[in-house]
């Protein structure tokens, strides 16, 4: 408290304040210093006491000590809420809710333990123009055998091919096999696995002339499609008999497109065990019109109940230049720093570099804008008052003297006349009244 004290000794703003509760504020405010017109409007509040300017039961803090007040604030690393109820049962300054905001929003610490940002609003694949014309890869595993699962996005298609090993070479020959039954796709899309990323596939991927796109690391909703194939390879091969299971699937109209996947790829329906008319099996395309309508339908259908379920908002794009901190959903505080290097070819995609000098691929989600290192600046020293020549003050709360201000921050004030009383305070702001005494 002294320290505080001797601080609004030397504040040529508050000095100017307690000059104005003793000798009364004037009628205008156009009188007043720009500096003041914010204690002006709260007038009615303030009073003087002891050395210290008082709002109501707040302590006004002189510059000198706002910004370790401020730290004293947020010691604790509470939120905004907490930290302003705080400040409201003891101390004030204009400005002090922006400035109180601006410290807990840009806190390093309270930044680190922040949770994982929120989904985004879901990006729907549009249906191609024409089946085989975009699929999508992934590797699964049942039963320690591994898999390359392939889904033609048009068709929703399925081929699951058994991998004796999950290098790249026995992906491409696999595939290989594949674009020999169907032909080649003009783009492939798959995670970055070290079978997708390696030069071998890279090789092949510029040898057949298809374009390669790889989601976001550690983000699999941007592989959405084959991830969902996955999980039907995974129930289908859980069945006694596979191959069976992988006909009727394939045989089976979709509820997106009102088409089973045979038909969307081969243009017509495919025999199975179960019994049907000779006409049903005639070559028929079905209405692509059609089929582009209820597939779009059932796709905005499917992100209205995402984005409502998650709570989904878009957060605001990054530009190259920004300072961020990463966190992927598994890891539990932002810890990770990098600098934005510029945008991915997808969507919500940005390639970020590490102060290690590596380049990482990361979502929008797992990136979060890092605040300025100068957001929160250390307590400046306390001032010290010479014991020799101490500050000029006004003593008594009667004392109608001007306290020392410097001469070009001395306030303009109306001259007063001797019969005008002047205007005494309370702690709380109320007028003082002088006791009226019989003159006996």
């Amino acid at each position: 408290m002294e320290s505080i004290k001797a601080a609004t000794a030397t504040d040529v703003e508050l000095q100017t304040v307690i000059m104005y509760i003793r000798r009364g504020w004037p009628a205008h405010g156009a009188s007043v210093p720009l500096n003041i017109k914010a204690y002006m409007k709260v007038k009615n509040e303030l009073s003087e006491a002891d050395g210290l300017v008082i709002r109501g039961c707040r302590i006004v803090i002189p510059k000198l000590q706002r910004t370790a007040i401020l730290h004293k604030l947020h010691e604790g690393h509470q939120g905004l809420i907490k930290c302003r109820d705080r400040a409201n049962s003891s101390v004030w300054w204009p400005g002090l809710s922006t400035e109180l905001k601006n410290a807990v929003l840009q806190c390093h610490t309270c930044l680190a333990q922040r949770p994982t940002q929120t989904r985004e609003p879901l990006i729907s694949t549009p249906l191609p123009d024409r089946p085989w014309q975009r699929i999508a890869l992934d590797l699964c595993e049942h039963n320690r055998n591994n898999y390359l699962v392939v889904s033609d996005y048009y068709s929703r298609f399925l081929e699951i091919l058994h991998l004796p090993s999950t290098t790249s070479s026995q992906v491409v020959q696999k595939l290989k096999s594949t674009f020999a039954r169907f032909g080649i796709p003009d783009v492939v899309v798959s995670d970055n696995g070290p079978q997708f990323s390696s030069s071998e596939f890279q090789a092949f991927a510029r040898e057949m002339d298809f374009a390669h796109i790889t989601s976001s690391p550690h983000h699999p909703q941007g592989n959405g499609h084959a991830e969902r194939a996955v999980q039907t390879a995974k129930k289908i091969l859980r069945h006694d008999d596979p191959l069976m299971a992988l006909m009727c699937f394939r045989s089976t109209p979709c509820a997106t497109t009102g088409f089973s996947p045979a038909e969307l790829l081969m243009g017509r329906r495919i025999r199975t065990t179960l019994p049907t008319l000779e006409k049903n099996l005639q070559p028929k395309w079905p209405n692509k019109r059609e089929v582009k309508r209820r597939d779009a339908g059932q796709k905005a259908k499917q992100a209205f109940y995402f984005d409502r379920r998650h709570g989904a908002k878009p957060l605001p794009p990054l530009h190259p230049g920004d300072a961020v901190l990463t966190k992927l959903d598994q890891e539990k505080a932002w810890t990770t720093p990098a600098i934005i290097s510029k945008e991915s070819v997808t969507p919500r995609s940005y390639l970020v570099a590490t102060p290690q000098g590596a380049m990482l691929r990361r979502n929008r989600r797992h990136l979060r804008l890092e605040p300025s290192p100068r957001a929160m600046p250390q307590p400046l020293p306390t001032p010290t008052v010479d014991a020799e020549e101490p500050p000029p003050q006004c003593t008594g709360a009667s004392t109608p003297e001007t306290p020392h201000l410097a001469p070009s921050l001395a306030p303009t004030l109306a001259p007063t006349h001797a019969d005008v009383p002047t205007l005494l305070r309370t702690r709380c702001g109320r007028v003082r009244k002088p006791v009226s005494r019989l003159d006996l």
